[in-house]
């Protein structure tokens, strides 16, 4: 899962059939070029790198007009890699109310780094930072000085946002058992009393040490401290607001982290009603089951991810029993992405519905099924641009076989040019599927057969 902590853009997107006269139309070349330098905006940055180096070069000659020039454009490009990468990696899941109130103040936040930036490289370039010709200098080393700042506070404000660890109940009425604790959640523990204790026995005595460390740090900017004055009072500013950004970040994004991973009542309802219907011997009756798929249904994204790779890994003994056992619950996953986000609940859905008993009179109906559910997996599949998952043109082949009319009427008879055409097409794309995944999907190797008879 992506972690979204930057503010929202509208994100430019073609969508299907529906859009497809406006991307010709006036719009297209502008929204073309718009995706290849969100394609290709890596690039970018080597651009970037030769125009600091112009920069150093244009302040070493005294040419202050290419030197500012280089800076403007280092900057421009810089922001456009930023966001072309924000563009690229701001999907959300779905939040809960805790989730999403954490995700608003880590969007706050980041503003404030942003214009604790724009201040930085405000001070960086004033006049008399060019006329001493140590504006990149200057530029370079309190990004260093930000950066290192922002990160210890990230680590300090990481230990302080991790959950203690005791025994009781937790805030969400949980158990320890339902969040289960690591060593690290241990160490934040004592590491966090350490710091508390420690720096509030030496609290009087600190200001000392720090206006000494901001001198030191302060004279990396200048060459030769007898001709140029060091400025401690900026570096310490510097260093105490991004110092403080990264302990509210460190802070925030755990507990954000926590939030998004953490199961509410609903979840466990949910989790623990799919591992009822999973597991118990005999089967649950109907309203268990109705009751599950409701559970899964209403469960959080989070949730549901984890109910997938359950049942996705139950699933994989693929015996007849397990297929039909496991059907329910990737039918309610389904169900639950209206929006036709995830792919493979959709395949699992269609290959739990293909492995399954089935019953001759409606068996028609339920190859039928899955072979909609197959083109729907292959849809939105394509559409995100994942390259693998080609064992789904495998199953609808197989679907398609079971569903032509002729082979099922007449095992010796071929099938029609349009129908062969179709199946031959989706064997050719999943030729690379491993033959022991293809003896899953088909094991009633229904594709030799056809194979044998269309030639």
């Amino acid at each position: 899962m992506k972690t979204p902590v930057f503010p929202r853009i509208p994100t430019l997107c073609v969508v299907e059939d529906s859009s497809a006269g406006f991307a010709s139309g006036q719009s297209g070349p502008k929204s073309n070029g718009i995706e290849r330098v969100r394609r290709y905006y890596p690039l970018l940055l080597p651009v970037a790198a030769v125009m600091v180096y112009l920069l150093v070069r244009a302040e070493d000659s005294q040419n202050w007009l290419e030197a500012q020039v280089s800076l403007v454009t280092t900057l421009t490009l810089l922001a456009l890699t930023l966001w072309c990468w924000w563009q690229q990696n701001n999907e959300a899941p779905e939040l809960s109310r805790g989730a999403a109130i954490y995700h608003r103040a880590l969007d706050k936040l980041l503003w404030c780094v942003a214009i604790g930036i724009l201040a930085m490289l405000t001070i960086a370039t004033r006049t008399e930072h060019w006329v001493e010709g140590i504006v990149a200098r200057a530029i370079g080393y309190g990004i260093l000085i930000a950066g290192a700042a922002f990160i210890s506070g990230v680590l300090l404000g990481y230990l302080f946002g991790l959950r203690p660890t005791d025994n009781s109940q937790n805030s969400a009425g949980q158990s320890p058992a339902a969040r289960p604790q690591t060593n690290l959640a241990e160490i934040a523990d004592w590491l966090t009393k350490i710091i508390l204790g420690a720096g509030l026995v030496q609290l009087t005595s600190m200001p000392g040490p720090i206006w000494k460390f901001a001198n030191v740090i302060a004279l990396g900017v200048v060459e030769d401290s007898s001709v140029e004055t060091p400025n401690p009072a900026i570096a310490l500013a510097i260093m105490a607001f991004f110092s403080t950004c990264g302990l509210l970040y460190g802070y925030l994004w755990t507990r954000y982290e926590d939030a998004v991973t953490s199961y509410g009542a609903g979840d466990i309802s949910a989790a623990a009603l799919v591992n009822l219907w999973l597991n118990a011997h005999p089967a649950p009756d109907d309203q268990t089951r109705a009751n599950m798929m409701n559970a899964v249904k209403n469960a959080s994204s989070t949730a549901r991810m984890r109910i997938f790779l359950q049942a996705e890994e139950y699933r994989e003994a693929s015996t007849e029993d397990v297929n039909e056992r496991s059907l329910p619950v990737f039918e309610a996953l389904v169900e639950a992405d209206a929006e036709g986000v995830f792919h493979r609940n959709r395949s699992q859905s269609a290959l739990a519905l293909m492995g399954k008993k089935k019953d001759p009179k409606t068996s028609g109906d339920e190859w039928s099924k899955a072979y909609s559910l197959l083109n729907d997996a292959i849809r939105i599949r394509n559409r995100s641009g994942e390259p693998a998952w080609r064992e789904y043109e495998f199953a609808r082949a197989v679907c398609q076989i079971k569903l032509d009319s002729n082979f099922t009427n007449d095992p010796q008879r071929p099938s029609d040019a349009s129908t062969a055409r179709s199946i031959r097409a989706d064997l050719d794309q999943s030729k690379d599927v491993p033959p022991a995944t293809k003896a899953l999907i088909d094991k009633d190797q229904v594709v030799a057969k056809w194979e044998g008879l269309n030639k």
